[in-house]
């Protein structure tokens, strides 16, 4: 074969320049113009062996060509098997690439050039995607030249050792590596990010995304934690501001294109399982930019998965953003909320009204009750139990801003319909819509709820909505939506 006999040669001779270029980065335009040179070689040359696992399927004859031409189809099959048979070939190219040029790719990942490491995460691609389809190729071209019978010698000479499982862990450890810079760590992040990108939109979902994108999650929710904030100690320059700055904002795109564009179609359940354990881990994290990040992440993958996920799946996805909805963070438990919103629309009705019942239930028993006054004998007697009142106190405001959370997101769920739970969770609600029944982002987020309802109720049908409502229940959402008078 032209590409396999004249091409095999020159591989090596590339990588071995290619390798001295890339490992003595400078910082001259000379430097760049080299480095990047040798890297788009190396990818045609990727490229080249991308079409060289396609031979198996290109210069095959038709079907039809036995019928019509029994003797002449005959012997083109034997010259195939014996000429167009590039196993060996494509072996030798492999066996140089993982031992020169795949380990060069994976020292220079915190290259100081931006389109150097954008051709960096290209050729790591192109490495894993050629890989996979060379090893396809040649067992399926073995098997069809030996009669199916594939020795266990003909497989391991076939297969050479899997470089996506090499990238994938050398990628993986880039946050925990002391042997970046911080600048060559945040650049190495950006490559990361890259070949994020090229399994998405240039790979084949079935396998990218299972094999590369999955065991890449957790570091894409940990990149997006800003460790320089105002209050870091010592002075921090402005390049490394600016640095951490975009590889946060790439990998919110990046995790919200997983997100939405990605959908797993293809019949494995257990990819999907993965995906919402790593996002419930990231749920549980000490940084809430993280945990802002993974709910953002669910409200997304559940809209896109939300008629493929099981009822166990389903439970994980609940069970993880109510969980969210009690966070300290304003900006988590709102996401929260809007999260649980489209999860809720897509429940059957009957049961978010036994969820709805639950949480009425919570969210009347959690208000803020008035302190009695004590008899002052009694509280020099009775033992300090500050800890005791705290910890009751924190676990108080805990369910109510999580009852509160979820009852104004089953609202939310029923824009233009009023279903039996809705007056019931509306009553609910505006009891802590008051001072001393709630904190103040309890209070804001009630309200927010009621004059949504009103906007999207209250106006042409309201007359059909509100044979829904009992009276008590009607006067109790006049007292939130109402406008207060100056002669009240």
């Amino acid at each position: 074969n032209m590409v396999t006999e004249k091409s095999s040669p020159e591989p090596s001779e590339s990588i071995k320049k290619g390798e001295t270029s890339l490992s003595s980065a400078s910082g001259s335009n000379d430097g760049f113009a080299t480095q990047s040179k040798w890297l788009l070689i190396a990818s045609a040359i990727l490229i080249e062996l991308d079409a060289e696992a396609d031979l198996g399927a290109a210069v095959q004859f038709p079907w039809y060509t036995h019928a019509l031409h029994p003797m002449e189809a005959k012997q083109k099959k034997n010259e195939e098997n014996q000429v167009l048979f590039p196993v060996e070939e494509l072996n030798q190219s492999w066996n140089i690439i993982n031992n020169r040029l795949l380990p060069c790719l994976l020292k220079a990942l915190g290259h100081p050039y931006e389109k150097c490491r954008e051709h960096i995460a290209g050729c790591l691609f192109r490495i894993c995607y050629c890989h996979r389809k060379c090893v396809n190729t040649s067992k399926a071209l073995l098997k069809s030249q030996i009669n199916g019978s594939l020795s266990s010698k003909e497989d391991r000479r076939s297969t050479n050792q899997d470089p996506g499982s090499i990238i994938i862990d050398k990628l993986c450890s880039i946050g925990s590596a002391r042997e970046y810079s911080f600048e060559e760590q945040h650049h190495a992040l950006i490559t990361a990010r890259k070949f994020i990108v090229y399994c998405i939109h240039l790979g084949d979902s079935k396998h990218e995304y299972s094999e590369f994108v999955i065991p890449l999650l957790p570091i894409s929710f940990e990149s997006v934690n800003v460790t320089m904030g105002d209050s870091s100690e010592g002075e921090v320059s402005a390049a490394n501001r600016v640095l951490e700055a975009e590889v946060v904002k790439g990998f919110r795109y990046s995790l919200a294109d997983v997100s939405s564009s990605c959908v797993i179609t293809y019949g494995l359940d257990n990819d999907m399982t993965k995906v919402l354990k790593v996002v419930d881990k990231m749920s549980s994290n000490t940084s809430w930019q993280v945990r802002q990040a993974a709910t953002h992440f669910l409200r997304c993958f559940q809209g896109g998965h939300k008629f493929l996920f099981s009822p166990e799946q389903t439970e994980i996805v609940t069970t993880t953003v109510a969980k969210l909805l009690s966070d300290e963070r304003r900006e988590v438990s709102s996401a929260a909320m809007a999260a649980l919103t489209g999860i809720l629309a897509a429940t059957p009705p009957y049961s978010v009204n036994e969820l709805v019942k639950t949480y009425v239930t919570i969210a009347n028993k959690s208000k803020i009750k008035r302190k009695k006054k004590k008899d002052p004998t009694k509280v020099a007697k009775s033992p300090p139990a500050g800890n005791i009142i705290s910890q009751k106190e924190r676990e108080r405001a805990r369910q109510q801003q999580t009852s509160v959370f979820f009852l104004c997101a089953a609202i939310l769920a029923n824009p233009y319909d009023t279903p039996s739970y809705v007056p019931e969770a509306l009553a609910a609600i505006s009891k802590h819509s008051f001072e001393k029944s709630a904190p103040l982002a309890v209070r804001e987020t009630v309200k927010m709820c009621c004059g949504e309802f009103k906007r999207t109720h209250m106006s042409d049908n309201w007359e059909v909505h509100r044979k829904q409502f009992s009276q008590e229940q009607l006067e109790a959402l006049e007292d939130v939506v109402s406008t207060p008078h100056y002669y009240a």
